[in-house]
């Protein structure tokens, strides 16, 4: 677990460091680029509540969890969209998967305070690597400060065993 906790550090700040290179050398020289709210650099706190169960060799009914999260991100502007990467970290330790960390790709649309968006990528600590993908929407109430909104899910096939999470959850997020 701490080695898969390495890599997706690693990959987060190899992620980040390109996104922002690619962002640098698109800019002109001597102008200002005119960015969306959402562009650059961005970190998170976030609350929700997951909803996971398992079938197959290991059964447990649906039930709930509340649980804490961790995010941070980057986003830079192509013409209308918002393209970005995101880490975060869904701390649920009642989960059917435990505690989840993974890394996110993110297209939204910006709308002058108001984004919506989508994620999909990866995440695993336990019991497999696996897909990850969710809807969401996030509005500026402060220059710096966001609130966002979002739904994820993920399902993972693994020992006979089919874990399926859903999370629901509201978040508060600092742009840089």
């Amino acid at each position: 677990m701490m080695k898969m906790k390495k890599i997706y550090t690693a990959a987060t700040i190899i992620v980040l460091a390109t996104l922002s290179q690619a962002h640098a050398q698109t800019a002109p020289q001597n102008i200002q680029p005119q960015g969306s709210e959402f562009s650059g650099p961005y970190v998170g706190f976030k609350l929700g509540e997951n909803f996971s169960s398992a079938s197959g060799h290991i059964a447990r009914p649906e039930h709930s969890t509340t649980f804490p999260g961790l995010t941070a991100g980057y986003g830079f502007d192509v013409g209308p969209l918002l393209l970005g990467a995101e880490a975060f970290a869904d701390l649920h330790h009642g989960s059917v998967t435990y505690k989840d960390a993974g890394i996110d790709a993110r297209i939204g649309v910006p709308m002058n305070h108001f984004m919506p968006y989508a994620r999909v990528g990866f995440t695993g600590s336990w019991p497999e690597t696996r897909l990850h993908v969710g809807l969401g929407v996030e509005y500026k109430v402060l220059k710096q400060v966001g609130i966002s909104g979002e739904w994820t899910t993920d399902t993972s096939n693994t020992s006979g065993t089919r874990r399926k999470n859903d999370s629901v959850t509201v978040g508060l997020n600092y742009h840089f």
